[in-house]
C-alpha cells in the first residue's frame, strides 16, 4: 500500500513531505479516506454539500 500512498503524495505535490515525514503523510491519507467514507453523496447533482453563506459586509440591517 505504500506505493499507492507514494503516488497520492506525489500527485498532491507532497514529494518533500513524503521524503521527510512519511508517517505523517500516510496518517493524513488514511484520515482523509476515513472521513471521505463518512459523507453521503447527494441524490441530486444540484444539491449543495453545505448551506449557502452570505459574505459579511453591508446588507439589510436586522
Amino acid at each position: 500500500m505504500s506505493d499507492d500512498h507514494a503516488i497520492r503524495a506525489k500527485a498532491a505535490g507532497l514529494d518533500k513531505a513524503w521524503a521527510e515525514h512519511r508517517a505523517d503523510v500516510e496518517e493524513a491519507i488514511a484520515n482523509a479516506a476515513r472521513i471521505r467514507g463518512g459523507f453521503k453523496r447527494p441524490t441530486s447533482p444540484a444539491a449543495e454539500p453545505t448551506p449557502a453563506y452570505r459574505a459579511p459586509g453591508k446588507g439589510p440591517q436586522a
